[in-house]
């Protein structure tokens, strides 16, 4: 087994959340008055805190930026959450990877909270060692600090740990700790994208994975 531990992007890798994370989107818009906004950018920006979302798409200040994350955060968490679904092959793989003793990660710029509700709903919360949402950590992604702090609370090796993402935020991290990473082109980035990141390896399925580990 070339890979011991997996740490897993969740939008965009593990579950499908682009259309509710734009549906979020337009309930903060709708509700503090913004009649245009490009979903575009939003995309583009997925994968990314919040904090960061807002500033460039509606270029918040700080106290319009903690209202609006209040917002989408009840919004997200009270409608949101039962609308989204694994990938395909997800949960299977998941669960074999569990059985096979692979450690499994989340290292997320999602809330935690919708991150484990998520999780538990769709009965793969138990098989993951360690969730890591935004909280976890001062500074986000593409910084590398949520991938050292696994790496240091299970006192892993590095060459051992393998981080896929969709996005080549999700690689620059994983770069940045200096462990192998792994592009997966279902999600939010292209191929053309991720290529240019220059990730140790690319998939076009979340299985695809197994000829990896």
């Amino acid at each position: 087994m070339k890979y011991k531990t997996l740490i897993l992007d969740f939008d965009g890798t593990l579950a499908d959340t682009k259309k509710s994370i734009l549906q979020a989107m337009r309930f903060v818009a709708d509700n503090l008055g913004v009649e245009e906004f490009d979903e575009n950018l939003i995309k583009s920006l997925i994968g990314l805190p919040l904090k960061t979302t807002f500033e460039k798409v509606f270029s918040f200040n700080d106290e319009q930026i903690r209202h609006a994350t209040l917002i989408y955060r009840k919004y997200y968490n009270q409608t949101i959450i039962d609308t989204i679904s694994l990938f395909d092959d997800v949960k299977d793989r998941l669960f074999d990877f569990h059985q096979q003793g692979i450690k499994l990660a989340v290292a997320s710029s999602k809330g935690k909270e919708a991150l484990i509700r998520i999780l538990k709903k769709q009965d793969v919360y138990d098989l993951f060692s360690f969730v890591g949402g935004e909280e976890d950590v001062k500074r986000k992604k593409p910084s590398p600090d949520i991938v050292n702090l696994i790496i240091d609370k299970f006192n892993l090796q590095r060459d051992e740990c393998l981080v896929v993402g969709d996005t080549v935020f999700d690689i620059e991290m994983g770069q940045r700790a200096h462990v192998a990473t792994c592009g997966v082109t279902y999600g939010n980035n292209s191929r053309e994208d991720l290529e240019k990141q220059n990730p140790n390896y690319i998939i076009d399925s979340f299985k695809a994975l197994t000829e990896i580990i």
